[in-house]
């Protein structure tokens, strides 16, 4: 039988997840309901170590930034699990990942508009909306929110080997390796990187023979995180970034690289403090090597492991690695799923083969198609690098339930930070201007 909302969410993510939070309170007046394939919620489970910490404030969940007072804030989630009072007291400004998967899987199972174990088949145009097909039935919507999340990205040269021995890091919690007396080769420089290194020199996995950790950045970088740099991550930065020229996106995103995908302070203190403890107090014989300015450029295999190539940014000389196993920490790829497949030919999409994102994150369709499409974390060439953040989950949920709503179901009106980006946009509006005008 075929059920109709007036809003379908496509994948239960977090940014879905927030978009469906705020939708609850208003069922009677927007029908809406997400699903998700997965039998419950998981956020990056292989991902979920115990050390691992969040990036983001807390504060930052779901809802609060646009409603404090729904009952699914992670105030309330301390308040509802008793554990309000011991929070408080731990003396740390950061949460868990681990903590923070716990608050959200705790708001998906208690919403009302939330359906798991519901595989989408294929979207097809449905009149005005879509029809979504899945195992259990026919779903159709006049507006609907894909939320379904990124791709581990793997290195061309590593993708013939991926298996047991060579895969990525998003896969490692749930693997659980035995690294017992082995070589391990680590790619990728930034936060996971560094949170699984802290874990094998930890012995989280055994007692590992040897550590590589291979990353083309300069140096371990740390996370870009002052008070000025979190002004990227405010709505009124976000607001003025759409309207940018494409090119001047592209280089801003290359500048601002390290506000969302440098290692954190702590993790950096830590990894010194260990590494200085294992090499200059112990004196331990050398059993691990940091290898920064070193870009993975082949890898082939060989009866006992796995052989990598890396060539030194400096110089460009090349140089090998052995390792018995290999741990991607190599970052995701935006792709459309595959569950679009049907809808292809509706969109319009860039060279690079993107959906155009407007400042209400509706997807741009083709010439006879209007139907309201809405897409999560496909649009860091339209919105800079606060999409695959949460920092603005709940204001970018919100702003996608006011367009829907026609009406200010929100109040998403901020107080601008203490930079004032509207005068660069203005003026870079008038240069662009000027030249067309021949001024």
């Amino acid at each position: 039988m075929t059920r109709h909302y007036s809003v379908l969410g496509v994948g239960l993510g977090p940014f879905n997840l927030s978009a469906a939070a705020l939708l609850a309170p208003h069922t009677q007046t927007i029908s809406s309901l997400f699903v998700e394939q997965k039998p419950r919620f998981a956020w990056h489970p292989g991902l979920l170590l115990d050390d691992a910490k969040m990036q983001t404030s807390y504060l930052k969940d779901m809802v609060t930034a646009v409603d404090p007072t729904s009952p699914y804030t992670f105030i309330n989630y301390l308040v509802k699990t008793k554990k309000f009072y011991p929070f408080t007291a731990r003396g740390e400004q950061t949460v868990s990942r681990l903590e923070f998967s716990d608050y959200m899987a705790w708001v998906a199972h208690q919403l009302p508009n939330t359906q798991f174990d519901t595989p989408v088949v294929n979207i097809t145009p449905h009149g005005s909306g879509f029809a979504v097909n899945t195992p259990h039935g026919q779903l159709t919507c006049d507006h609907l929110i894909l939320g379904t999340g990124t791709q581990p990205f793997m290195p061309e040269c590593a993708e013939p080997f991926v298996g047991e021995q060579v895969f990525h890091a998003s896969e490692l919690a749930l693997r659980q390796p035995d690294l017992r007396g082995k070589n391990v080769v680590i790619v990728g420089g930034g936060q996971t990187g560094a949170d699984v290194f802290q874990h094998l020199f930890d012995g989280e996995f055994g007692k590992v023979a040897h550590i590589d950790w291979i990353s083309r950045r300069p140096n371990l970088q740390g996370l870009d995180e002052n008070p000025f740099t979190d002004q990227y991550f405010m709505p009124d930065y976000a607001e003025q970034f759409h309207g940018l020229d494409p090119k001047v996106k592209h280089t801003q995103l290359a500048q601002q690289k390290l506000a969302s995908d440098g290692i954190t302070e702590n993790c950096l203190q830590g990894l010194y403090q260990r590494l200085y403890h294992d090499k200059y107090v112990r004196r331990s014989p050398s059993w691990w090597r940091l290898l920064p300015g070193q870009t993975l450029t082949g890898m082939q295999s060989h009866p006992s492991g796995y052989q990598l190539t890396t060539t030194a940014t400096l110089t460009g000389d090349s140089a090998t690695v052995d390792a018995d196993v290999v741990i991607l920490c190599t970052g995701f790829s935006r792709a459309l799923p595959q569950c679009l497949d049907t809808l292809r030919d509706c969109l319009e999409l860039d060279d690079k083969d993107r959906p155009n994102v407007n400042a209400h994150y509706r997807v741009k369709m083709r010439e006879g198609y209007a139907q309201a499409l809405y897409m999560m974390n496909v649009g860091t060439h339209c919105h800079g690098i606060i999409e695959p953040q949460l920092s603005l989950a709940a204001w970018r949920a919100a702003t996608i339930i006011n367009a829907i709503s026609g009406t200010p179901l929100y109040d998403i009106a901020h107080h601008h930070g203490l930079l004032d980006w509207t005068l660069a946009a203005s003026t870079s509006s008038t240069a662009k201007m000027q030249k067309v005008a021949g001024w």
